[in-house]
């Protein structure tokens, strides 16, 4: 063969193993303008290699007009905007050199099928063109037998982990690359062994062989680990963190003014909703959107998507149509089902497509700067499988989708955690649970923090809360008990398509086996009981063990328990029996009486503080008028009362002592100034007290032991102060003695 045909043969296989390498990025562009993208520089390389080689020049002069064709290429191939004389300008050839570099994070930050224009198609230029550079040169200069192949399969190992998806057919790939790797090598080494007229054989070629397929294997098992996987899987790309922290504040569209209407939609399927923002992490004191997705290891993040989008899942394909309207206040751009393509109204002034970011698995879109309130789109979508039921088996947690800042559930959760039950079933008992016992209130605070999901609601005899409180409890405790869950805000259009900020809500989901996202109705764990009801709650651990033994009698159509199976609680559950109405009665009756008791015990204390007030007034009549009414306190409280309205003569007449006492009151309180002799007062009070002891003496011991506790003298004193203050009017002289105040002589 002639040395003309043999470089023509090699360039074609350098064209060839180029596009095979390229043919990897199929699955993530829409269409194969990649594959153009990314031979023609290689085309351009080869041609300009033939042209160095005819002329004998060097590889000097041809790596110097390389990287001078790198920038103009670029701009005519990748970004296609040529320039007034063809040539790009400056402008562009300077975007080709900046752009470069940040061109794969954003090829694996948009979700495939990926449209064939701007920044993303520098990446199958580069990868064709820094291949095709030593590979044209290697193949056609020298007449080394495994040199050329490097850069080729260097090639396909770069363009593996830029693509967004993991590639279809990649093994008969690789095993078509092999073939023609091993062929070529095996006929350029002949071809060298030719020159020099010392053929050795199929040695030589069966040693080139066995290095390359060597080398192919082992860089393809490097790089893409064979791990049985049959679901295509979203690459890491760059993140959306600042962005989902803007948005993280409108997963609630916000009323705006006095608007209540959000929006009309038309094309969504009867019973459901259009979803607006998917909380998946919980962080402490709420649901929030994460920006790495628990349980994709990274990969469900928001990312930049073209007009179409590839379902993760097979169901029935809708089309709907969205119109904004004025009241929509969010970042967030309602959506329903897996979304699969997006037309937006590209008038100036509009969300364009560039701005939006999706997140395949939580299937959410956000808008960059927020949704504009006159936007007009529509997208397709697959609608999976919605029902939860117990038949279907759900999908194991990882570890962050078991949402490790809500462990303060955990031992509220304990009589749910059954053994003898599926994961699912254990959900669905919590959701009857919380149904059946709580109450629900439509105003005050939606607060998700530990004490009030866990205390104030799960923990509480007294379970209330808001709707959106019984779906963050819900999704939060279906994560404890081994379920993945997440919170989902939106709505169900109403009539005509009209969604209202009325109509906002929020729902939980559940995670299957099959990697669907189910509803779980917030009809089936929301509060039946409303704040005007007194439920009869009952606690976690009967409830749960009530309604198992039903389900083992075939009487439960969401639980099965196996027949035979002993129902036993876990360890540590306690339950607690609901009282009989005798037995509430009796523990009324109880605390009625310690509380009588309680205060009877005080009445001492309380009358020895009056006695103390009593004799510490400053009044000049105080000792006197006080004095005396402790002679008729004592009086009452042994059970021998003598009217309040009498005169002291009269009073101490009908206790039959203290005559003289009241005599020297009467003068003290009626003369027109005090006593010359400082000390009468206090002679009387003292003389007053054992007058009170005395009387006290002269009734049986049952008497005067129960005068310490009697109240009645502190229940007359309250009611002669409050009829002095509601009488208005000054009352006889010497029927004020009982009422008399030391400040008033």
């Amino acid at each position: 063969m002639s040395t003309r045909r043999q470089a023509l043969l090699d360039a074609a296989v350098v064209l060839l193993l180029l596009a095979l390498s390229l043919s990897v990025l199929d699955d993530t562009f829409a269409g194969r303008s990649h594959l153009v993208v990314g031979l023609v520089p290689a085309v351009v390389l080869i041609g300009l290699a033939l042209l160095l080689r005819h002329f004998h020049e060097g590889v000097w002069w041809y790596a110097l007009s390389a990287v001078l064709l790198f920038a103009p290429l670029g701009g005519l191939v990748a970004l296609q905007r040529p320039g007034p004389l063809v040539l790009p300008t400056l402008e562009t050839m300077n975007r080709v050199l900046g752009e470069t570099i940040s061109a794969p994070a954003t090829l694996a930050g948009t979700v495939a099928p990926v449209d064939p224009n701007g920044q993303v198609m520098l990446v199958p230029f580069v990868i064709g063109f820094v291949a095709a550079a030593p590979a044209a040169w290697l193949a056609i200069a020298t007449r080394a037998a495994l040199a050329p192949v490097v850069p080729l399969v260097l090639a396909l190992a770069a363009a593996i982990p830029v693509g967004v998806l993991v590639p279809s057919y990649l093994v008969p790939r690789g095993v078509v690359i092999a073939v023609v790797v091993v062929a070529w090598a095996s006929a350029r080494a002949r071809r060298r062994e030719a020159l020099v007229d010392r053929s050795r054989g199929s040695v030589a070629a069966a040693v080139t062989a066995v290095l390359t397929v060597t080398l192919v294997s082992g860089l393809t098992s490097l790089l893409v680990p064979d791990r049985n996987e049959v679901d295509r899987t979203l690459l890491r790309g760059e993140g959306s963190s600042v962005a989902l922290a803007e948005a993280a504040r409108t997963t609630v569209p916000k009323r705006v003014g006095g608007r209540n209407e959000l929006l009309r939609a038309t094309g969504v399927p009867e019973g459901r909703r259009l979803r607006f923002a998917t909380l998946d992490l919980y962080d402490g004191s709420a649901w929030v959107p994460a920006d790495e997705s628990p349980g994709t290891n990274g990969f469900g993040t928001f990312k930049r998507i073209g007009h179409d989008v590839a379902a993760l899942h097979q169901g029935e394909t809708v089309g709907v149509r969205i119109r904004i309207r004025p009241g929509y206040s969010s970042d967030w751009l309602p959506m329903l089902g897996e979304l699969t393509s997006l037309d937006l109204d590209y008038t100036d002034g509009r969300t364009q497509l560039s701005e939006v970011r999706y997140n395949q698995a939580t299937q959410s879109a956000l808008v960059l700067g927020g949704v504009d309130t006159r936007d007009d789109y529509t997208f397709g979508s697959v609608l999976t499988e919605d029902d939860v039921t117990r038949r279907d088996p759900t999908k194991d947690p990882s570890d962050d989708q078991l949402q490790p800042a809500g462990a303060f559930l955990d031992t509220y959760l304990r009589p749910f955690r059954r053994d003898e039950v599926r994961p699912v079933e254990r959900v669905l008992l919590l959701a009857r649970y919380l149904r059946l016992n709580g109450t629900t209130r439509f105003t005050g605070s939606s607060s998700q923090s530990p004490v009030d999901l866990g205390l104030r609601m799960l923990g509480s005899k007294d379970m209330t809360g808001t709707p959106f409180q019984y779906t963050a409890v819900m999704a939060l405790g279906a994560s404890r008990l081994g379920v993945p869950a997440r919170v989902v805000t939106g709505a169900a259009p109403g009539a005509r398509g009209l969604v209202t900020h009325d109509d906002v809500t929020s729902w939980v989901e559940l995670q299957f086996a099959d990697g669907t996202w189910r509803t779980l109705d917030p009809s089936r764990y929301t509060g039946v009981h409303t704040v005007a009801e007194t439920p009869d709650v009952r606690d976690p651990g009967g409830f749960v063990q009530e309604q198992l033994e039903a389900a083992a009698q075939g009487k439960d159509e969401e639980i099965r328990v196996p027949k035979g199976t002993p129902i036993t609680l876990p360890e540590g559950t306690v339950v607690e029996q609901p009282l009989s109405p005798w037995q509430v009665a009796v523990r009324v009756l109880g605390v009625t009486v310690l509380l009588g008791l309680a205060l009877l015990l005080l009445v001492p204390l309380a009358k020895a503080v009056r006695r103390s007030r009593r004799r510490r007034t400053t009044s000049w009549s105080g000792p006197y008028v006080n004095g005396w009414q402790e002679v008729l306190d004592a009086a009452r409280d042994r059970g021998t009362p003598v009217p309040e309205g009498w005169s002291r003569i009269a009073q101490a007449t009908a206790l039959g002592a203290g005559t003289d006492l009241a005599r020297r009151a009467d003068e003290a309180v009626f003369a027109p100034g005090p006593s010359a002799d400082p000390a009468a007062g206090r002679a009387f009070w003292d003389a007053c007290l054992v007058l009170r002891r005395e009387l006290l003496r002269d009734v049986d011991a049952r008497r005067r032991w129960w005068a310490a506790f009697n109240p009645a003298s502190l229940l007359a004193g309250w009611a002669r102060r409050r009829g002095a203050g509601s009488a208005g009017e000054e009352r006889h002289e010497d029927r004020r003695t009982g009422s008399e105040q030391p400040a008033r002589a």
